[in-house]
């Protein structure tokens, strides 16, 4: 059952607002050297790489590579904590995908034991406007990185990643993934019909795709024919919603499949 946007956005706020941890300055000062140290990988990967304060609800590490991928150069632009003007750029049909599993991550997060906050992590993907009106496509990873006193999720790790310079018009995903054993979480029924997003043959030929082999290849090492291995590449490029097998792969490893 979809809602309206408008109470989604409402829902989105008043999570954001009443999210409330028993956190004092010598706790922001020991997680400092975790800040300075996730600044630094930040700089190295590919991969923009935020953490956000749930406590005082603004960002205490926030990576330039994701709007610089944009084309958005300015410092306004890119140091400016306003989720409505990010929320601006979201394509139109995703943004009540965007709100709707951030309102359901942030039940599942809060009914989860303090000992299991740390075991997931929420992947989904949504279309971002550039400076020249295209739409990019983004893969978006949240996990809990610190907790309070009380185990309350306090600072969480956002990772985001290009997946396509040209979003195709193709169905949004999201999965809830415990880190540990790889297991998806459903959220309601039309989410997934299953807990694994590939068939374990799928898995077998994108890991070897991952390797640098060709069909061919492939078809020897598995022992099926070469049009066999040509429709599982057809399968996983449709269950990821991926244009390639670049892609397919980058998308893979995010969620933890291969």
């Amino acid at each position: 059952m979809k809602t309206d946007l408008s109470q989604l956005d409402t829902k989105h706020k008043q999570n954001a607002k009443s999210h409330t941890c028993t956190v004092t300055e010598d706790d922001y000062k020991r997680i400092e050297p975790t800040i300075q140290l996730l600044k630094r990988v930040s700089e190295i990967e590919k991969s923009t790489m935020t953490v956000f304060d749930m406590h005082r609800n603004q960002y205490i590490l926030r990576s330039s590579k994701f709007k610089e991928m944009l084309g958005y150069t300015n410092p306004e632009d890119i140091d400016n904590d306003d989720m409505d003007l990010f929320h601006a750029l979201i394509h139109p049909e995703d943004l009540p995908f965007v709100l709707e599993t951030e309102n359901m991550a942030h039940t599942f997060y809060s009914k989860l034991p303090p000992s299991e906050k740390k075991h997931y992590k929420m992947v989904y993907d949504f279309r971002v406007k550039n400076t020249s009106g295209i739409y990019m496509r983004f893969i978006h990873q949240f996990a809990v990185l610190e907790q309070d006193c009380q185990g309350k999720s306090w600072l969480v790790l956002i990772i985001t990643d290009l997946i396509s310079e040209r979003a195709q018009s193709t169905p949004l995903q999201r999965r809830m993934i415990n880190i540990h054993t790889g297991k998806l979480c459903l959220f309601h029924d039309d989410d997934l019909k299953s807990d694994k997003l590939l068939t374990q043959r799928e898995i077998d030929v994108l890991n070897l795709i991952s390797q640098g082999f060709d069909s061919n290849s492939i078809a020897d090492r598995l022992f099926i024919s070469v049009n066999t291995v040509n429709n599982h590449r057809k399968n996983i490029l449709s269950k990821t919603k991926t244009d390639n097998t670049t892609q397919a792969l980058l998308y893979a490893k995010k969620v933890g499949i291969i």
